[in-house]
């Protein structure tokens, strides 16, 4: 492997560019934490908070990327066309990190309680779509404050398909056209 393809490859992530959208991420991340932690105190259930949050943290990413991180590329299209761009490409993070809290909820609660805790909590679940999908949804596990951590881990997997798509598409710069190998 040539070592420009594997430069060419890392560029974005090797830019002030990502360092600007990743301090953005770290004010979302407290966005996210802060709302979950606020719709959990009014009680909701975890996986609705956890969904809730992940989108007023994209509206809060939205707003600060297009002021700060992505100025200079704000040429194409309008700013409604860019949030929408934005919302695609987070739609599609936000099914990662919500899918990665579910699960580490999930491993949270094997962690916290072992091979017993899991029989008594998908004791009773009929067939895998209810047992492994459903339930986590419908009746996630309680794990504490390990649910913080679901959500940061869900939140890192989706950062890196956040970022390209939103460098490479969102606000991409006019005069660039996205490559094709």
């Amino acid at each position: 492997m040539p070592a420009s393809f594997l430069s060419s490859r890392l560029s974005p992530f090797l830019s002030p560019k990502f360092l600007k959208f990743c301090a953005v991420g770290a004010s979302g991340v407290l966005v996210n934490l802060g709302f979950m932690h606020l719709l959990l105190s009014l009680g909701m259930r975890s996986s609705y908070a956890s969904a809730w949050a992940i989108e007023v943290s994209i509206l809060s990413n939205f707003a600060v990327n297009e002021l700060w991180t992505f100025r200079d590329q704000r040429e194409e299209g309008t700013v409604l066309n860019r949030a929408g761009r934005f919302q695609v490409v987070s739609f599609v993070g936000a099914l990662v990190q919500w899918t990665v809290f579910l699960a580490m909820n999930v491993a949270f609660l094997w962690w916290l309680q072992g091979v017993p805790g899991l029989d008594a909590y998908f004791g009773g679940s009929e067939g895998m779509f209810q047992t492994y999908v459903q339930r986590p949804i419908l009746a996630p596990p309680e794990v504490g404050y390990a649910i913080y951590g679901s959500q940061l881990v869900g939140i890192g997997v989706a950062t890196v398909w956040n970022y390209l798509a939103n460098f490479y598409w969102t606000w991409r710069a006019k005069d660039e056209e996205p490559k094709s190998d």
